[in-house]
């Protein structure tokens, strides 16, 4: 598993691979994005939340996938 700089937490890592195998995805790029999102906003949060103490509230952190599909219209000329 290649890992960028930006997860220099081993919790984040190992995170990023329990979230990837969990929705089936077979590559980094999307959760490194997530991380990345407004300038590293959505690490410091997950970040956070591990940080979190027992006596803290407890609060699920909910990791999901959507699949869109879409329509894909084409022109094709039959010639004659």
């Amino acid at each position: 598993m290649n890992i960028v700089v930006i997860m220099d937490d081993l919790r984040i890592e190992w995170l990023c691979g329990r979230v990837n195998d969990s929705l089936d995805v077979h590559q980094n790029d999307d959760f490194e994005e997530l991380l990345s999102r407004n300038d590293g906003h959505a690490e410091l949060m997950i970040s956070d939340y591990l940080n979190q103490t027992t006596d803290d509230t407890h609060q699920p952190l909910i990791f999901y996938k959507l699949v869109l599909e879409q329509d894909e219209e084409i022109e094709v000329e039959c010639g004659k």
